[in-house]
């Protein structure tokens, strides 16, 4: 990660992002396949930006390897 906090994103933006929708995201998360959310306060989580884009981008990846 740079010097700099990576930007949070909310649920919703992640799941715009990665055309997931929150049930998918969740699972995937319990199979170790999707980055961990931090605790923002009670009730609300988010993502940091880089980790949402590199998983992107390992997916991208993974696609153009088959």
């Amino acid at each position: 990660m740079s010097d700099q906090i990576s930007r949070i994103l909310k649920v919703a933006e992640v799941c715009a992002r990665t055309g997931l929708c929150r049930v998918t995201i969740h699972n995937l998360r319990h199979k170790n396949d999707f980055p961990e959310p931090i605790k923002l306060s009670a009730g609300r989580v988010g993502w940091f930006e880089h980790e949402v884009n590199d998983w992107l981008a390992r997916r991208a990846s993974e696609r153009s390897a088959a």
